[in-house]
């Protein structure tokens, strides 16, 4: 059934991508709103109470990261299993998530999952807003999925710590990514972080500019391909990917692994640069007046 489930989902993406099961549209998920197989998850910041895609269980994605727990920042396993086990998810769920901010939120979701062995999670294509578009059901009932078993694996995607971070800087085969915006790397938006500026070596990669900005729907794989490409990443390449707090990075990774990047050369530096910037230890270059 999980196989069948599989080739219907990949069925209905379009846009060339290596990964079309990382994505899943809005009629696919009317039809399988009530699969027991199927856990959607809200991921907005806002907007649960008042409304959602039924049968989704709402996660805040602040609690998938511990920003006291240096060096990885990560949730330990116990604690991400009990999490998901209270959202009703198990080890043979296929996960899909959404926001209404174009991934940024869901991504982040897609890549912890991996991270801890469970690759069975798309985001849903346009999110919230396309749902909505659309005049799709919405419910405001939160539901009591029945508690889950679930078990933390060996995963393909990987965490960087700070120190990993500084190895990486202009080391062959390897591309450090940064995933914010020009005003911070900049130096001009610090965002309530000590030290402004951006990780020498690193390829500045906004990740808005995976997806259309108005539908929120990700653009086709030949043109996040171009993306990468012209600036001069490509699948050989380890990437490590930050931002402030590994949520950008995320939503890099996801747009990475969907058009066909080896997992397993993909890192969330996912102290980024709440930590990076808080430091005063961590070398940090700036733009020439």
């Amino acid at each position: 059934m999980m196989l069948a489930l599989a080739f219907a989902i990949a069925a209905q993406t379009s846009g060339g991508y290596a990964r079309p099961d990382l994505l899943v549209d809005t009629a696919w998920l009317a039809q399988h709103l009530s699969d027991a197989t199927v856990r959607v998850v809200d991921m907005r910041a806002r907007g649960y109470g008042d409304g959602h895609i039924p049968e989704a269980v709402f996660l805040d994605n602040n609690w998938i990261r511990n920003p006291k727990a240096p060096p990885t920042f990560l949730p330990t396993p116990l604690e991400f299993e009990a999490l998901m086990a209270r959202l009703g998810i198990s080890n043979t769920t296929k996960v899909v998530a959404y926001d209404d901010r174009g991934g940024i939120y869901a991504a982040r979701l897609w890549w912890i999952l991996n991270y801890y062995g469970h690759s069975n999670v798309a985001l849903l294509d346009g999110g919230w807003g396309k749902w909505i578009a659309e005049k799709r059901a919405t419910g405001t009932a939160t539901p009591a999925p029945a508690a889950a078993v679930f078990t933390v694996k060996p995963g393909t995607v990987k965490v960087a710590t700070a120190d990993e971070v500084k190895a990486a800087i202009n080391k062959p085969g390897v591309k450090l990514v940064d995933a914010r915006s020009q005003g911070e790397i900049d130096g001009k938006e610090l965002r309530g972080i000590k030290r402004g500026g951006y990780i020498e070596s690193s390829i500045p990669v906004y990740w808005e500019d995976t997806f259309d900005p108005v539908s929120k729907v990700f653009k086709s794989a030949a043109e996040i391909t171009k993306l990468y490409r012209d600036k001069g990443i490509v699948p050989s390449d380890e990437v490590t990917v930050y931002c402030q707090v590994g949520m950008r990075a995320s939503h890099d990774l996801f747009t990475l692994a969907l058009i066909g990047h080896d997992l397993a050369k993909l890192r969330n530096y996912y102290g980024s640069w709440e930590e990076w910037g808080n430091r005063d230890d961590t070398p940090i270059k700036t733009r020439t007046p």
